[in-house]
């Protein structure tokens, strides 16, 4: 990981990466429901509770849009995406809401910079 550079206008520093799953029933299913990235950009240092933006890449192909034409609230062609471009959708646009999405990534963030910082001991 390295830190951003402020000369560097809009820079991006990746600072967490993490999947969600979706558990079908019966086990032992499951499917990606999103894959999500934590950018540092724009956050100033102290700033422990920093807005969060999280977007779902929402896998059509396995499911033929099942999934998507469960939790959107508009209809997904899959013709429209499998073999030719990615569903990624911001949680605000989606009909379930994360109330916690904020503090859940921070939380995340913070443990893994602590294992980081003990790895580097």
């Amino acid at each position: 990981m390295r830190d951003v550079c402020p000369e560097v206008p809009g820079d991006l520093v990746v600072r967490d990466e993490y999947l969600g799953w979706v558990v079908k029933k019966p086990p032992p299913f499951t499917e990606i429901d999103y894959y999500g990235v934590t950018f540092d950009h724009l956050v100033p240092a102290d700033d422990t509770d920093p807005e969060v933006l999280q977007i779902n890449i929402i896998e059509i192909e396995d499911d033929d849009g099942a999934y998507a034409n469960e939790n959107l609230p508009f209809a997904v062609d899959p013709a429209d995406f499998i073999g030719k471009k990615v569903l990624a959708v911001p949680r605000c646009c989606q009909k379930r809401k994360g109330t916690q999405d904020r503090g859940r990534v921070n939380d995340s963030v913070q443990a893994k910079d602590q294992r980081r910082q003990q790895l580097s001991l």
